[in-house]
Protein backbone atom coordinates (compact mmCIF):
# COMPACT_ATOMS: atom_id res chain seq x y z
CA UNK A 1 0.00 0.00 0.00
CA UNK A 2 1.60 3.70 -1.24
CA UNK A 3 2.21 5.83 1.85
CA UNK A 4 3.22 8.53 -0.07
CA UNK A 5 2.32 10.76 -3.02
CA UNK A 6 3.46 13.74 -5.04
CA UNK A 7 0.24 15.22 -6.95
CA UNK A 8 -1.60 12.67 -8.06
CA UNK A 9 1.65 9.89 -7.94
CA UNK A 10 2.18 7.23 -5.59
CA UNK A 11 6.16 7.56 -5.10
CA UNK A 12 8.85 6.10 -2.37
CA UNK A 13 8.55 7.79 0.99
CA UNK A 14 11.71 9.64 0.79
CA UNK A 15 10.92 11.17 -2.28
CA UNK A 16 7.81 13.01 -0.85
CA UNK A 17 9.93 13.92 2.17
CA UNK A 18 12.66 15.86 -0.22
CA UNK A 19 10.11 17.27 -2.22
CA UNK A 20 8.02 18.42 0.60
CA UNK A 21 11.26 20.02 1.82
CA UNK A 22 11.87 21.83 -0.82
CA UNK A 23 8.47 23.27 -0.92
CA UNK A 24 9.16 24.52 2.80
CA UNK A 25 12.68 26.06 1.74
CA UNK A 26 10.78 27.79 -1.07
CA UNK A 27 8.24 29.29 1.02
CA UNK A 28 8.39 32.71 2.63
CA UNK A 29 5.00 32.20 5.09
CA UNK A 30 4.43 28.71 6.03
CA UNK A 31 1.75 27.77 8.43
CA UNK A 32 1.04 24.56 10.09
CA UNK A 33 -2.28 23.17 11.42
CA UNK A 34 -1.99 21.00 13.62
CA UNK A 35 -3.81 17.34 15.16
CA UNK A 36 -1.27 15.40 16.80
CA UNK A 37 -0.04 13.58 20.14
CA UNK A 38 2.86 15.13 22.00
CA UNK A 39 5.31 13.78 20.14
CA UNK A 40 4.20 15.00 16.89
CA UNK A 41 3.14 18.02 18.29
CA UNK A 42 6.28 18.82 20.06
CA UNK A 43 7.88 18.47 16.19
CA UNK A 44 5.13 20.44 14.64
CA UNK A 45 5.79 23.37 16.49
CA UNK A 46 9.72 22.79 16.49
CA UNK A 47 9.89 22.45 12.73
CA UNK A 48 7.57 25.88 12.68
CA UNK A 49 10.01 27.75 15.07
CA UNK A 50 12.65 26.80 12.70
CA UNK A 51 10.74 27.82 9.92
CA UNK A 52 9.63 30.75 11.11
CA UNK A 53 6.03 29.71 10.78
CA UNK A 54 2.32 29.95 12.39
CA UNK A 55 1.03 27.08 14.47
CA UNK A 56 -2.70 26.29 15.14
CA UNK A 57 -5.21 23.23 15.49
CA UNK A 58 -7.46 21.85 13.42
CA UNK A 59 -10.07 22.95 15.69
CA UNK A 60 -8.43 26.50 16.32
CA UNK A 61 -11.86 28.36 16.43
CA UNK A 62 -13.49 26.08 19.26
CA UNK A 63 -9.81 25.87 21.33
CA UNK A 64 -9.37 29.84 21.20
CA UNK A 65 -12.87 29.80 22.82
CA UNK A 66 -11.66 27.32 25.64
CA UNK A 67 -8.18 29.15 25.85
CA UNK A 68 -9.60 32.42 26.23
CA UNK A 69 -11.00 31.70 29.56
CA UNK A 70 -7.63 31.23 31.03
CA UNK A 71 -5.82 33.92 29.39
CA UNK A 72 -8.91 37.02 28.87
CA UNK A 73 -11.00 36.06 31.83
CA UNK A 74 -9.71 33.30 34.31
CA UNK A 75 -11.16 31.53 37.11
CA UNK A 76 -11.66 28.85 39.65
CA UNK A 77 -10.91 25.26 38.19
CA UNK A 78 -10.13 22.02 39.89
CA UNK A 79 -9.22 18.86 38.80
CA UNK A 80 -11.41 15.19 37.70
CA UNK A 81 -9.84 13.93 40.88
CA UNK A 82 -10.62 16.73 43.65
CA UNK A 83 -14.41 16.45 41.77
CA UNK A 84 -14.66 12.64 42.00
CA UNK A 85 -13.74 12.76 45.90
CA UNK A 86 -15.39 15.81 47.11
CA UNK A 87 -18.11 17.01 45.20
CA UNK A 88 -21.79 16.04 46.39
CA UNK A 89 -23.67 18.54 44.14
CA UNK A 90 -22.40 19.13 40.63
CA UNK A 91 -23.80 21.56 38.17
CA UNK A 92 -23.74 20.87 34.82
CA UNK A 93 -23.58 23.94 32.41
CA UNK A 94 -24.98 24.33 28.69
CA UNK A 95 -24.03 20.91 26.36
CA UNK A 96 -21.55 18.37 27.64
CA UNK A 97 -19.89 16.80 24.70
CA UNK A 98 -20.80 13.44 24.97
CA UNK A 99 -17.05 11.71 24.97
CA UNK A 100 -17.85 12.85 28.73
CA UNK A 101 -20.91 11.11 29.21
CA UNK A 102 -19.09 7.70 31.10
CA UNK A 103 -17.22 9.85 32.60
CA UNK A 104 -20.19 12.06 34.48
CA UNK A 105 -21.67 8.14 34.50
CA UNK A 106 -19.18 7.30 36.58
CA UNK A 107 -19.70 9.85 38.82
CA UNK A 108 -22.73 9.28 39.59
CA UNK A 109 -22.02 5.71 40.31
CA UNK A 110 -19.77 6.44 43.31
CA UNK A 111 -20.03 8.75 46.29
CA UNK A 112 -17.46 11.34 47.49
CA UNK A 113 -15.37 9.83 49.93
CA UNK A 114 -13.89 13.16 51.19
CA UNK A 115 -15.35 16.43 52.86
CA UNK A 116 -18.81 16.73 51.03
CA UNK A 117 -19.82 13.11 51.60
CA UNK A 118 -23.50 11.16 50.42
CA UNK A 119 -24.98 10.67 47.25
CA UNK A 120 -24.39 12.78 44.50
CA UNK A 121 -27.33 15.33 43.27
CA UNK A 122 -26.80 16.98 40.00
CA UNK A 123 -28.49 19.69 38.32
CA UNK A 124 -28.30 21.28 34.81
CA UNK A 125 -27.93 24.61 33.80
CA UNK A 126 -29.48 24.95 30.36
CA UNK A 127 -30.78 27.81 27.34
CA UNK A 128 -34.24 27.61 27.49
CA UNK A 129 -34.35 28.90 23.37
CA UNK A 130 -32.63 25.48 22.08
CA UNK A 131 -34.00 22.43 22.07
CA UNK A 132 -31.50 19.73 23.71
CA UNK A 133 -29.71 16.84 21.72
CA UNK A 134 -31.01 13.78 22.71
CA UNK A 135 -27.90 12.47 23.87
CA UNK A 136 -28.46 15.11 26.38
CA UNK A 137 -32.05 14.15 27.44
CA UNK A 138 -30.45 10.94 28.07
CA UNK A 139 -27.64 12.30 30.19
CA UNK A 140 -29.99 14.31 32.38
CA UNK A 141 -32.24 10.61 32.96
CA UNK A 142 -29.16 8.49 33.61
CA UNK A 143 -28.14 11.97 36.33
CA UNK A 144 -30.96 12.20 37.54
CA UNK A 145 -30.54 15.87 36.77
CA UNK A 146 -32.56 19.06 38.11
CA UNK A 147 -32.76 20.93 34.52
CA UNK A 148 -32.70 24.78 35.08
CA UNK A 149 -33.48 26.91 32.00
CA UNK A 150 -36.10 30.15 31.23
CA UNK A 151 -38.49 29.48 27.94
CA UNK A 152 -36.96 32.93 26.75
CA UNK A 153 -33.42 32.49 28.04
CA UNK A 154 -29.97 31.97 26.51
CA UNK A 155 -27.31 30.18 28.03
CA UNK A 156 -25.64 33.08 29.02
CA UNK A 157 -28.93 34.77 30.09
CA UNK A 158 -30.38 31.80 32.08
CA UNK A 159 -26.46 31.89 34.00
CA UNK A 160 -26.88 35.74 34.60
CA UNK A 161 -30.33 35.34 35.75
CA UNK A 162 -29.18 32.31 38.29
CA UNK A 163 -26.38 34.90 39.24
CA UNK A 164 -28.80 37.53 40.26
CA UNK A 165 -31.03 35.14 42.35
CA UNK A 166 -28.37 33.34 44.05
CA UNK A 167 -27.22 36.91 45.43
CA UNK A 168 -30.98 37.56 46.22
CA UNK A 169 -31.10 40.69 43.12
CA UNK A 170 -34.41 41.38 41.38
CA UNK A 171 -34.17 40.38 37.49
CA UNK A 172 -37.00 40.38 34.89
CA UNK A 173 -36.51 36.66 33.57
CA UNK A 174 -36.20 33.89 36.05
CA UNK A 175 -35.19 30.24 36.23
CA UNK A 176 -37.13 26.98 37.28
CA UNK A 177 -36.16 24.78 39.84
CA UNK A 178 -33.43 27.57 41.55
CA UNK A 179 -35.07 26.98 45.10
CA UNK A 180 -34.21 23.57 45.06
CA UNK A 181 -30.52 24.55 44.12
CA UNK A 182 -30.48 26.85 46.47
CA UNK A 183 -31.26 24.29 49.39
CA UNK A 184 -28.74 21.79 47.43
CA UNK A 185 -25.91 24.68 47.71
CA UNK A 186 -26.30 25.92 51.45
CA UNK A 187 -26.02 22.44 52.27
CA UNK A 188 -22.87 21.58 49.85
CA UNK A 189 -18.99 22.13 51.00
CA UNK A 190 -17.90 22.02 47.43
CA UNK A 191 -20.49 22.78 44.81
CA UNK A 192 -18.92 22.53 41.31
CA UNK A 193 -20.25 23.39 37.72
CA UNK A 194 -18.70 21.49 34.84
CA UNK A 195 -18.47 23.06 31.71
CA UNK A 196 -16.83 22.66 28.24
CA UNK A 197 -15.68 24.74 25.23
CA UNK A 198 -18.98 24.31 23.68
CA UNK A 199 -21.04 25.10 26.69
CA UNK A 200 -21.25 28.47 25.50
CA UNK A 201 -19.95 31.84 24.03
CA UNK A 202 -16.87 33.72 26.00
CA UNK A 203 -19.73 35.90 27.65
CA UNK A 204 -21.56 32.45 29.06
CA UNK A 205 -18.38 31.24 30.11
CA UNK A 206 -17.40 34.59 32.14
CA UNK A 207 -20.98 34.61 34.17
CA UNK A 208 -20.06 31.30 35.14
CA UNK A 209 -16.88 32.67 36.74
CA UNK A 210 -18.58 35.51 38.12
CA UNK A 211 -21.28 33.00 39.47
CA UNK A 212 -18.39 30.72 41.42
CA UNK A 213 -16.50 34.04 42.62
CA UNK A 214 -19.62 35.01 44.34
CA UNK A 215 -20.40 31.54 46.46
CA UNK A 216 -16.57 31.54 46.91
CA UNK A 217 -17.15 34.93 49.05
CA UNK A 218 -18.86 32.55 51.60
CA UNK A 219 -17.87 29.16 51.32
CA UNK A 220 -15.99 26.95 48.62
CA UNK A 221 -16.91 26.19 45.18
CA UNK A 222 -15.25 25.79 41.90
CA UNK A 223 -15.25 24.50 38.10
CA UNK A 224 -14.18 22.17 36.22
CA UNK A 225 -13.22 22.33 32.31
CA UNK A 226 -13.89 18.99 29.94
CA UNK A 227 -12.45 19.98 27.27
CA UNK A 228 -14.08 19.78 23.74
CA UNK A 229 -11.46 17.49 22.24
CA UNK A 230 -8.15 16.10 24.10
CA UNK A 231 -6.92 15.78 21.62
CA UNK A 232 -6.60 19.29 20.85
CA UNK A 233 -6.04 20.54 25.01
CA UNK A 234 -3.26 18.46 24.78
CA UNK A 235 -1.69 20.09 21.73
CA UNK A 236 -2.37 23.62 23.77
CA UNK A 237 -1.04 22.34 26.93
CA UNK A 238 2.16 20.87 24.97
CA UNK A 239 2.58 24.65 22.84
CA UNK A 240 2.47 26.28 26.68
CA UNK A 241 5.14 24.21 27.79
CA UNK A 242 7.65 24.87 24.61
CA UNK A 243 6.87 28.55 24.05
CA UNK A 244 5.06 29.83 26.86
CA UNK A 245 1.90 30.33 24.50
CA UNK A 246 -1.07 28.58 23.49
CA UNK A 247 -1.69 27.67 19.61
CA UNK A 248 -1.97 30.38 17.44
CA UNK A 249 1.49 31.14 17.91
CA UNK A 250 3.83 32.84 15.31
CA UNK A 251 7.97 33.06 15.29
CA UNK A 252 7.84 36.24 12.92
CA UNK A 253 11.23 37.21 14.19
CA UNK A 254 12.44 33.77 15.51
CA UNK A 255 10.72 34.60 19.24
CA UNK A 256 7.32 33.27 19.93
CA UNK A 257 4.15 35.53 19.19
CA UNK A 258 0.46 34.62 20.51
CA UNK A 259 -2.20 36.23 18.63
CA UNK A 260 -5.74 34.77 18.07
CA UNK A 261 -6.66 36.27 15.38
CA UNK A 262 -3.14 37.04 13.16
CA UNK A 263 -2.37 33.26 13.75
CA UNK A 264 -5.27 31.72 12.93
CA UNK A 265 -3.79 29.60 10.29
CA UNK A 266 -6.69 28.68 8.29
CA UNK A 267 -7.99 32.33 8.29
CA UNK A 268 -4.86 32.99 7.05
CA UNK A 269 -4.57 30.26 4.06
CA UNK A 270 -8.32 31.65 3.40
CA UNK A 271 -6.58 35.27 3.10
CA UNK A 272 -4.01 34.45 0.99
CA UNK A 273 -1.83 35.55 4.23
CA UNK A 274 0.27 32.11 3.77
CA UNK A 275 1.59 30.73 0.49
CA UNK A 276 2.47 27.26 2.12
CA UNK A 277 -0.26 25.14 4.08
CA UNK A 278 0.85 22.03 6.05
CA UNK A 279 -2.11 19.97 7.29
CA UNK A 280 -1.02 17.53 9.85
CA UNK A 281 -4.13 15.10 11.30
CA UNK A 282 -3.18 11.86 12.90
CA UNK A 283 -6.81 10.98 13.17
CA UNK A 284 -7.11 11.53 9.25
CA UNK A 285 -9.35 14.93 9.42
CA UNK A 286 -8.85 16.41 5.62
CA UNK A 287 -8.27 20.37 5.11
CA UNK A 288 -10.90 22.50 4.45
CA UNK A 289 -11.37 22.15 0.50
CA UNK A 290 -10.96 25.18 -1.39
CA UNK A 291 -7.54 27.05 -0.42
CA UNK A 292 -5.72 28.16 -3.16
CA UNK A 293 -2.51 27.87 -1.75
CA UNK A 294 0.28 25.17 -1.91
CA UNK A 295 -0.78 22.03 0.69
CA UNK A 296 1.85 19.64 2.19
CA UNK A 297 -0.71 16.88 4.16
CA UNK A 298 0.06 14.83 6.76
CA UNK A 299 -2.97 12.73 7.12
CA UNK A 300 -4.03 9.33 7.97
CA UNK A 301 -5.48 8.30 4.89
CA UNK A 302 -5.46 5.69 2.59
CA UNK A 303 -5.74 7.67 -0.56
CA UNK A 304 -3.91 11.09 -1.61
CA UNK A 305 -5.70 14.38 -0.44
CA UNK A 306 -6.87 16.05 -2.77
CA UNK A 307 -5.48 19.05 -4.18
CA UNK A 308 -1.98 18.30 -2.06
CA UNK A 309 1.11 18.95 -3.87
CA UNK A 310 2.42 16.00 -1.25
CA UNK A 311 0.32 13.83 0.86
CA UNK A 312 2.15 11.38 3.52
CA UNK A 313 0.03 9.07 5.24
CA UNK A 314 0.87 8.97 8.65
CA UNK A 315 0.02 6.67 11.75
CA UNK A 316 -1.90 7.64 15.14
CA UNK A 317 -0.69 7.48 18.44
CA UNK A 318 -2.72 4.85 20.67
CA UNK A 319 -3.75 2.51 17.32
CA UNK A 320 -0.53 2.31 14.78
CA UNK A 321 2.01 3.01 17.58
CA UNK A 322 2.73 4.25 21.00
CA UNK A 323 2.72 7.56 22.33
CA UNK A 324 1.25 10.56 24.57
CA UNK A 325 -2.05 11.83 25.00
CA UNK A 326 -3.91 14.03 27.27
CA UNK A 327 -7.11 12.63 29.21
CA UNK A 328 -9.77 14.85 30.89
CA UNK A 329 -10.55 11.85 32.87
CA UNK A 330 -7.55 11.94 35.03
CA UNK A 331 -6.48 15.48 34.54
CA UNK A 332 -3.04 15.13 32.92
CA UNK A 333 -0.81 13.44 29.92
CA UNK A 334 -0.90 9.66 29.80
CA UNK A 335 1.06 7.07 27.69
CA UNK A 336 -0.90 4.77 24.70
CA UNK A 337 0.03 2.06 23.91
CA UNK A 338 -0.55 0.75 20.12
CA UNK A 339 -3.99 -1.29 19.45
CA UNK A 340 -2.98 -2.43 15.86
CA UNK A 341 0.87 -1.57 15.16
CA UNK A 342 1.08 -0.58 11.62
CA UNK A 343 3.71 0.23 9.20
CA UNK A 344 2.69 3.90 9.03
CA UNK A 345 5.04 6.40 10.06
CA UNK A 346 4.52 8.61 13.44
CA UNK A 347 4.34 12.41 12.54
CA UNK A 348 6.78 12.88 14.38
CA UNK A 349 9.40 10.66 12.56
CA UNK A 350 8.54 12.29 9.22
CA UNK A 351 8.67 15.63 11.00
CA UNK A 352 12.14 14.62 12.12
CA UNK A 353 12.93 13.50 8.34
CA UNK A 354 11.27 16.41 7.08
CA UNK A 355 13.94 18.68 9.03
CA UNK A 356 16.92 16.88 8.07
CA UNK A 357 16.24 16.87 4.29
CA UNK A 358 15.77 20.98 4.56
CA UNK A 359 19.10 23.01 3.82
CA UNK A 360 21.61 22.40 6.52
CA UNK A 361 20.54 18.67 7.58
CA UNK A 362 19.84 19.08 11.08
CA UNK A 363 17.73 17.28 12.88
CA UNK A 364 15.01 18.50 15.43
CA UNK A 365 15.98 18.93 19.12
CA UNK A 366 12.60 16.58 19.53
Amino acid sequence: MSVAWIGSQPVPLMDAIRNAAKLLSSSRCPVFTIDADVHGTRSAIALAERLGAAYDHIHGEMLAREVALFTDQGGMFTTPGEVRRRARVIILIGEIPVAHHDLLGAWAATQPDLGDRGKRVWFHVASGTSEPTHESRKLDRKLKAVVLDGKELDLSGALASLRAMLQGRNQTASLNQVDRLKAALAKSKFPVFVFSGTSGDIPALAMLQGLVADLNKQGRASSLLLPADDDAWGVALTSLWMTGFPPRTGFPDSLPSYDPVRWDTQRMVRDKEADLHVWVSARGALPPRGGKVGLISLSRTKTRTEGAAVTICVGRAGLDHDGVAYSSRIGTFHALTAEKPSHLPSVSSVLQQLARALPGRKGLPC
